[in-house]
């Protein structure tokens, strides 16, 4: 059986739960905010493995070492609880789901603790990219305005917008409503970035499988747009896929959605960011769901201890 932690809201888990049922396989579900209002997790200190999750339902109960792997999504929902009580519980429980499954020799896609360094995108980048050996866009994080501006006036092609941390955010193209605004950043720093103009490029990695495409899209954020972007199965040079090997060992963390930027004229890569709880859904859905295939995989694989499981052979790349 395979144990999914994740929200009923969150699409991305929906989808995979979704796949799970198309290949018939057993799983158990646990919805996080029905957890933390009617469910029950007892975590024995002395034995994590023996962690139970009592979904609140009445008859579901389970033992982390009685199933196959964990696949979760977890997202901490105290701050949407409807009480003070509620969303210590919510909290609690979030915090130690999240130390057991770093911990449990059960297969975990993705351990949520294992890659960290996101919650900082500057530091994300520059801790993760000489490790894959890529170069990352010219970037600037700061609360200073004339530091600001200096950055913008170096970069001829136009200056990217970003928020610092975790939270999504979108990527604006910098312009007279940012240049208004730069007080505002004594209280609240920005990251920006000199504008790579040319596609953006997603790469689902799942242990030693990666699925790349290109996106061209008419906004500096291809998320913002509908209908006019244009997506395309993409070829990967040898660079990319050694350093998504390279990732994958370095974070221990199976599953990565890794963003990158093409410079248009030259054709140089720029390493943006690699998710590791990401929204591979529309992704999974262009690709015929060749990402779910590759998650279901490594979820069925036979175990072996410790959290990342890569099967022998070398690295590849597919479509």
């Amino acid at each position: 059986m395979i144990l999914c932690i994740g929200l009923a809201a969150d699409p991305t888990f929906l989808h995979g739960l979704r796949a799970l049922a198309a290949a018939a396989l057993p799983f158990t579900v646990v919805d996080l905010p029905t957890l933390a209002l009617y469910g029950e997790l007892t975590v024995p200190l002395d034995d994590l493995g023996a962690t139970v999750i009592r979904t609140g339902d009445g008859e579901t109960e389970v033992v982390l070492d009685e199933v196959r792997a964990v696949w979760c999504r977890p997202l901490n929902v105290s701050a949407a609880a409807p009480s003070p009580g509620a969303a210590h519980r919510a909290d609690g429980q979030y915090q130690a789901l999240c130390r057991v499954l770093e911990a449990v020799d059960v297969p975990v896609l993705n351990p949520p603790w294992r890659e960290a360094t996101n919650s900082a995108k500057l530091l994300h980048a520059v801790a993760l990219a000489p490790v894959a050996r890529w170069r990352i866009p010219r970037s600037c994080l700061t609360n200073d305005p004339d530091t600001a501006r200096a950055f913008v006036r170096s970069c001829p092609r136009g200056t990217i917008v970003k928020g610092v941390g975790a939270t999504k955010t979108w990527v604006t193209l910098y312009g007279s409503e940012h240049e208004r605004r730069l007080p505002r950043l004594r209280h609240s720093p920005a990251l920006l970035q000199e504008r790579i103009v040319g596609p953006d490029v997603r790469v689902h990695v799942v242990a030693d499988r990666a699925f790349a495409e290109s996106i061209r899209s008419p906004d500096v954020d291809y998320r913002t747009v509908h209908g006019a972007n244009r997506y395309a199965a993409l070829s990967l040079p040898q660079a990319v896929l050694e350093g998504c090997q390279r990732l994958v060992d370095h974070t221990r963390v199976p599953f990565l959605g890794v963003d990158f930027k093409i410079e248009e004229t030259t054709g140089d890569w720029y390493f943006l960011e690699a998710n590791s709880m990401p929204c591979y859904e529309g992704y999974d859905v262009r690709a015929d769901g060749a990402i779910s295939r590759a998650l279901l995989d490594w979820l069925t694989a036979p175990h072996m201890p410790g959290a990342v499981r890569r099967p022998s052979g070398p690295f590849r790349y597919t479509t």
